[in-house]
């Protein structure tokens, strides 16, 4: 640890405040009792007996939202070819006398990330002016359409007493039949804009109705555990577990190959946690980073982060996925009941089996 220690000094001389740690162990401990560094800087070999630098980023990334920097002596393929998931904010080779290249390195990765806390912020107001943008869509879809049509429903009905029946009985029916179909598009739409039980019933209501609509859509059985009925949330958080959930069921439903989901529900004093489990075919959560679809996991984990919670996926290729949304719930807790994620401990899920 001579070489951390003297990095560590070097750093704090200009202008950071770095501590060297001896171990994977004890930067675990660090962060889960003491602090969030706002960067870690972490080296591949940490001792004999140690828990080693790829062990431990990989259960930083797990459970923290914390930027790390690897900074080793290895520069071999393997262990290239091992690390490139956890080289976004850089891979440094370790050698003595570079204290000037590394800071440099550090600074650019903190450029990065205040890119990153930047595309958050505007990620964040899109999403919040495109669900208000629904909900008046929502609206005058339901007042203006719904009034529209149900006044030409009333008009046929006078219209069928009016007439013949033997001569205009096939085109009122086949109208009727269109008024019906266009009724039961526009509820879909309004549903899909802005679920009206998510206002009126709740969080728990809003996502069993939405349960029941995958298992008919798609013919999935889905099994829906809330542990508490009566969950209160608020508007704003309830919209994103919702959207959350709708999003996780629908790449399950289109892209996982299941035949079996379940949705749990369930809290404590302090938080709750929201799990989606099915048995698909699975699949390796970091090869998403450079597809298409990490765009869905990108914004589920900014809605989950944006209201203080935290968003996971645990998938392996052929074991099934995972999801697991855990939140406080107050939105803005006080100082005296601050809350931490890594410390709130809820009961654990049970594997979905096939």
């Amino acid at each position: 640890m001579i070489l951390g220690k003297t990095l560590a000094m070097f750093l704090n001389k200009n202008g950071y405040k770095a501590e060297a740690v001896p171990s994977g162990e004890a930067c675990l401990h660090r962060v889960e009792n003491i602090e969030l560094p706002e960067l870690i800087l972490m080296d591949i070999y940490l001792g004999p007996g140690c828990m080693n630098g790829l062990e431990t980023t990989r259960k930083l990334h797990a459970n923290f939202d914390i930027p790390v920097v690897l900074h080793s002596a290895y520069n071999d393929r393997e262990t290239l070819r091992s690390t490139q998931f956890m080289t976004k904010y850089g891979y440094i080779y370790k050698t003595p006398g570079n204290e000037e290249f590394v800071l440099a390195h550090i600074e650019m990765a903190f450029k990065l990330i205040e890119r990153e806390r930047m595309f958050r912020d505007l990620s964040a107001h899109l999403h919040h002016i495109k669900e208000e943008q629904n909900a008046f869509l929502a609206r005058e879809i339901h007042d203006d359409l719904g009034q529209s049509i149900a006044a030409l429903k009333i008009n046929l009905t006078m219209l069928e007493r009016a007439v013949s029946r033997s001569e205009m009985d096939p085109v009122i029916s086949d109208m009727r039949s269109i008024l019906d179909s266009t009724v039961t598009k526009t509820r879909a739409l309004i549903h899909e804009l802005r679920p009206p039980v998510l206002d009126t019933n709740g969080i728990i209501e809003a996502l069993r109705w939405h349960v029941e609509d995958v298992r008919k859509q798609f013919g999935i059985t889905v099994e829906f555990a809330p542990r508490n009925e009566e969950l209160e949330l608020g508007a704003e958080k309830s919209l994103a577990v919702f959207r959350i959930v709708q999003e996780a069921l629908t790449n399950v439903a289109r892209h996982s190959g299941a035949t079996r989901v379940g949705v749990d529900v369930r809290s404590n004093s302090r938080s709750f946690l929201v799990t989606v489990t099915d048995n698909g075919r699975g699949f390796a959560p970091e090869s998403m980073q450079s597809t298409p679809g990490g765009f869905g996991i990108l914004s589920m984990t900014e809605r989950a982060e944006r209201l203080g919670g935290r968003f996971r996926i645990h998938s392996e290729p052929g074991e099934g996925t995972r999801v697991t949304l855990v939140m406080p719930y107050v939105l803005r807790p006080t100082p005296s009941t601050e809350w931490s994620p890594q410390l709130e401990l809820l009961p654990q899920i049970p594997e979905l089996k096939t």
